[in-house]
């Protein structure tokens, strides 16, 4: 029985998603589109718009109302088709989501890490079977469970013109896929679905894959099948097709696969930079993969681990639930007593090699997937950004909202970049709703665009107590409409359902096709948080081609951000985050100073910069024998002496400079004095130039 089919999970407690009015809709469309284009286009689109509004869209709101009344969810079936089953790109780069976790507290081998990892997966599984899962609410407002009857056993199969999902009973899938150096394997599970004691079952299971990872010879990147699931889903349909009709050996070992319990790979790559391990949890070679699968758990070589979600039938914020039981349980793996070499090897766990026969035929889809592949990854870049002067309780001692914040710094940093504010997306869930997922929340409003040009256009002509109030105006007019999708009023999901709702002999209304109406949605900026202590990575690729993919997560003294675009310049895109961030916290700050105010700031900045540079360049003293073994009071007398010089270059009068002292402390003098050469260039070309009117 599916997990959410249990009477525990079920939906029917919840209220249907809602269909908003028309005329809010047309509303909050003029609303979020005007900021980004031109008044003439705009007034065309907006013509359009009240015609379709006036003519064909009261028939159309009739007829999604009577659909509301026959189904649980009535969106949910049309976006399932228009976001996922009809979306013949790529999963692995346009589709899937990835984490990657934090270090654990002490190494665990491959093998290890994997049996632990398996055996808390399948105990949640049980957990979740049974109906005793607690139940997921968000500040005690219970959310829908349904996406939990996708987590275990299923798996999307590509099609000629739209792709399926299928589910898996738990007797065709009482096994675990493994794949390792381009190869698959069964892991085979009790019959009964009943394991051991935790210690037990984890050294019989580590048994099994420390075979894997002793025997296993590296198998030719050209007879790969899991890069097959990384191409455009039309190609890798036809390679599906060829692969099955070869012979029913490569049909049974491919259903083993897909109807698996979930699939984890043994990577073999060692990912050491923050870099280098979301780029790992993303993409990878594409050997050690199966991006149909409804989700994938990723271990690599050097003890690091991540997860691979497949996103048509459940959200990440879905997958976070095992996750943290994952890590919590990896994180408790130091009480476990290693395996014993003597003990006897349960007959329960088994692994068998799944083989695969080829063809010319087969042979040239996995090399055209491949090339597909490999191309792909040469023109992506992904870019980190680990922000760690501020975070969430910073922000919100500045009275506004965190998730706002971030949302107007990335708007700032792509106008400085672009010279435009582009169509922004930002994932607003609509769980708390029957079978609900998620709606648009539009992160542009006139305040935003206002904001950001007076910030770059023409920095010098209004004061910061201006720039300021427009900043927090923008920050409100997110929040509430963030708000409003979360409680079925967005706009995106309602347009959609009017455009699903023709039927098939009537005309497309010129709207949809209007050329701004299609500009309003398409997402340049593709945008979503989720933030959680277990997260060290967290990711997708960019929406459209010309866009990024931009995943953040807001923890309380930093913020973190992952992204992805068509070689559209990731990197330097955080460049422009990081000032964005900057010099946002310095204009919530300082609006209610004086230009003189600044400028004492600006000379304690200098100050402090002439310090250090006298500092870092003056002989250090020899450590005493004495100090490595504790130190004396002569020799603390002489580290709070440096430390008085270093605290003694800022003013007493300015609170701020002492911050800044606070974090550049924590840096080698080189990345000290960068670090105040950059923030004392910001303060004078642009800080200054906002507080002291134009004299033009």
């Amino acid at each position: 029985m599916p997990a959410s089919s249990h009477p525990n999970y079920s939906s029917s407690a919840l209220a249907k998603l809602p269909i908003p009015e028309l005329h809010d809709t047309v509303a909050r469309f003029k609303a979020a589109a005007k900021p980004l284009f031109d008044d003439a286009e705009f007034e065309q689109c907006v013509a359009k718009m009240e015609s379709f509004m006036a003519n064909e869209a009261p028939v159309l709101q009739a007829r999604l109302k009577e659909r509301a009344d026959a189904h649980e969810n009535w969106l949910e079936e049309w976006w399932n088709e228009y976001a996922y089953f009809t979306n013949r790109a790529s999963l692995c780069f346009n589709v899937n989501y990835f984490f990657g976790f934090r270090h654990t507290p002490q190494p665990l081998s491959q093998a290890r890490l994997s049996a632990i990892l398996i055996d808390s997966t399948l105990r949640f599984r049980n957990v979740l079977e049974s109906g005793e899962l607690e139940l997921d609410n968000i500040r005690g407002k219970p959310m829908c469970m349904h996406q939990y009857q996708y987590m275990f056993a299923t798996c999307r199969h590509p099609g000629t013109e739209r792709d399926d999902t299928e589910i898996y009973s738990r007797e065709q899938s009482n096994h675990v896929a493994i794949a390792h150096k381009g190869r698959y394997f069964a892991l085979r599970l009790p019959a009964s679905g009943v394991y051991a004691d935790r210690n037990t079952t984890i050294a019989h299971i580590e048994r099994q894959i420390q075979a894997i990872i002793d025997s296993t010879e590296e198998l030719e990147r050209t007879k790969s099948i899991g890069v097959l699931t990384a191409a455009l889903r039309d190609d890798w349909y036809a390679a599906r097709e060829c692969l099955l009709q070869i012979s029913p050996d490569n049909a049974e070992s491919l259903r083993i696969i897909e109807s698996s319990a979930f699939l984890l790979s043994l990577e073999t790559a060692a990912p050491a930079t923050h870099q280098e391990f979301s780029l790992a949890c993303h993409c990878s070679n594409g050997v050690d993969r199966y991006f149909d699968k409804n989700f994938q758990i990723l271990v690599f070589a050097n003890g690091r681990y991540g997860f691979n979600g497949e996103h048509s039938l459940t959200d990440a914020t879905t997958d976070m639930r095992l996750c943290n039981t994952l890590v919590k349980d990896v994180e408790s793996a130091a009480s476990l007593p290693l395996f014993l070499s003597s003990e006897a090897p349960s007959s329960e766990f088994s692994v068998d090699e799944l083989k695969f026969e080829f063809s010319d035929a087969l042979l040239g889809h996995i090399q055209r997937a491949i090339d597909y592949f490999d191309s792909t990854v040469r023109g992506h870049e992904l870019a980190t950004l680990q922000f760690d002067s501020f975070g969430k309780e910073q922000i919100k001692k500045m009275k506004v909202s965190p998730d706002a914040f971030v949302q107007m710094a990335m708007q700032l940093a792509y106008y400085r970049k672009f010279g435009h504010v582009p169509a922004t997306y930002e994932s607003a869930s609509t769980k708390s709703y029957s079978r609900g997922r998620t709606e648009t929340s539009r992160s542009v409003s006139e305040h935003s665009v206002q904001w950001c040009r007076m910030m770059v256009d023409h920095p010098e002509t209004t004061g910061l107590h201006a720039k300021s109030e427009l900043l927090k105006q923008a920050i409100v007019n997110q929040s509430q409409f963030t708000a409003q999708c979360a409680k079925g009023s967005g706009i995106d999901r309602h347009l959609l359902g009017l455009e699903y709702a023709l039927l098939s002999h009537e005309a497309k209304p010129e709207i949809f096709t209007d050329p701004v109406f299609l500009a309003s949605r398409h997402w340049k900026l593709s945008t979503s948080q989720i933030s959680d202590p277990i997260l060290d990575a967290y990711g997708w690729g960019e929406v459209v081609d010309d866009g990024f993919g931009i995943a953040y997560r807001i923890e309380s003294d930093s913020l973190h951000f992952n992204v992805v675009s068509q070689r559209m310049g990731s990197k330097r895109l955080c460049r422009y985050l990081s000032d964005a961030l900057m010099d946002m916290r310095f204009l919530l700050t300082n609006a209610h100073k004086q230009p003189h105010e600044i400028m004492a700031e600006v000379d304690a900045v200098a100050s402090v910069l002439n310090s250090i540079k006298l500092l870092s360049s003056a002989p250090k003293s020899p450590v005493s024998p004495r100090s490595e073994a504790g130190g004396s009071a002569s020799d603390d007398s002489l580290h709070l002496s440096e430390e008085t010089r270093f605290r003694g270059s800022f003013s007493p009068d300015h609170a701020g400079t002492h911050s800044l002292a606070d974090e550049l402390e924590r840096l080698p003098s080189s990345e000290m004095i960068c670090a105040l050469e950059t923030r004392l260039s910001r303060f004078v070309k642009e800080s200054l130039y906002w507080a002291l009117p134009s004299t033009s």
